[in-house]
């Protein structure tokens, strides 16, 4: 039997697992598309409860792959932010909510959190009001599979985008109210043990290590080692975003800097919208815009005294159409190395819990060692 870690991404219309080994192998990997998944409410404000439908219907095709691989621990990871009550209701994180009371949440905090909670409170008053608990997208599957509750909070310098309690007493929010959202744990923090009714749904072993992931595009850092200063990759699935890792904050128009996953050192992005559907509309333009952002990050790097790289590692479902890689490569002037597993998540998530079982010292130890190209 190989040992292996199962990696689990939530998206927005999908869940990605994939069983990984420390050989820089995947073992076995599936994608299960949501609205596959038949439940007893088919509304869209129950999404959350499709995932352990479709993490069980993942791990028998899983299994079915390689029947070698074995589950030694799980770490989970997902897209936020997305609010999920325990009895499932999921206001999803792109939702379309009230304009104005968006707007007015958002002038007054800076949290991505809070606005989202208050919009699930207007939207869904009386499933608030009875929810013992309030979760964001992933901590409500590893509430599933272990009965635990908590938040995932990547690093400290990330609390402004969550929520203390000061800051939602400001917002409003009740010290009853407060109490529905779990504590806070650090990222690759253990989550909890698979309970007997998670074991029986999932075809998981009861008391198999669950670890807290973390965010989707922090969790894609880990996963394509764009932890190192002067290290950059391009998130390329339906939407899209090149990341930097400096080592000091970059402050220029039209670039989005924010912590890194390792304490210290700083993330500085370009978003580029969907251009997972724009390129096959006007590919022209799709590249023209991929190009000046190269050339708008590398000046605006610098210019800040850091180091530029002459490659980067693209991760996503565009990174499988090797000619459109190509052509990326050469409107960018640079290399794309293409990761052996394309959904860096997924990586990222290994990465998280191999440190957690004390496997590698650190991060940077375990993305040397198993983060790498195809």
């Amino acid at each position: 039997m190989t040992d292996t870690i199962l990696c689990i991404d939530i998206g927005t219309t999908s869940l990605k697992a994939a069983l990984i080994s420390d050989k820089r192998k995947v073992e076995a990997i599936k994608r299960i598309t949501l609205s596959e998944i038949e439940s007893d409410s088919e509304s869209r404000n129950m999404t959350a409860k499709k995932w352990m439908l479709a993490l069980k219907k993942a791990i028998s095709e899983m299994k079915a792959q390689n029947e070698d691989a074995a589950v030694e621990a799980i770490c989970v990871s997902g897209n936020g932010p997305t609010i999920v009550a325990e009895d499932g209701t999921t206001l999803l994180w792109n939702e379309e909510t009230d304009e104005a009371e968006k707007n007015k949440r958002e002038k007054e905090t800076k949290s991505i959190y809070i606005p989202r909670f208050s919009a699930f409170k207007n939207k869904y008053k009386k499933t608030w009001d009875s929810s013992k608990k309030i979760f964001s997208g992933p901590e409500f599957l590893i509430h599933e599979l272990t009965g635990n509750a908590i938040t995932i909070l990547p690093e400290e310098r990330f609390i402004a985008a969550y929520w203390t309690t000061d800051e939602l007493k400001k917002c409003g929010f009740s010290e009853s109210e407060i109490e529905k959202f779990p504590p806070m744990k650090k990222m690759g923090s253990f989550a909890g043990k698979i309970t007997e009714k998670a074991a029986i749904e999932t075809g998981i072993f009861e008391g198999t290590f669950v670890f807290a992931g973390a965010p989707d595009f922090v969790v894609a850092l880990l996963g394509t080692g764009t932890i190192y200063p002067g290290t950059l990759c391009d998130r390329a699935g339906t939407s899209e975003g090149l990341n930097l890792c400096t080592q000091k904050p970059i402050f220029a128009d039209g670039i989005r800097t924010l912590p890194s996953a390792i304490p210290g050192l700083w993330n500085a992005s370009i978003l580029l919208g969907e251009t997972g559907k724009m390129r096959f509309e006007n590919e022209e333009s799709v590249l023209k815009n991929f190009s000046d952002a190269v050339k708008k990050l590398k000046a605006a790097a610098e210019e800040n005294g850091e180091y530029f790289p002459d490659r980067m590692t693209m991760t996503g479902g565009q990174c499988a159409d090797s000619e459109w890689v190509q052509k990326k490569e050469k409107a960018a002037g640079m290399k794309i190395d293409i990761p052996y597993c394309k959904d860096a998540e997924l990586v990222g998530d290994l990465v998280l819990a191999r440190v957690a079982l004390g496997d590698y010292d650190d991060y940077e130890e375990a993305c040397f060692v198993l983060c790498g190209n195809a």
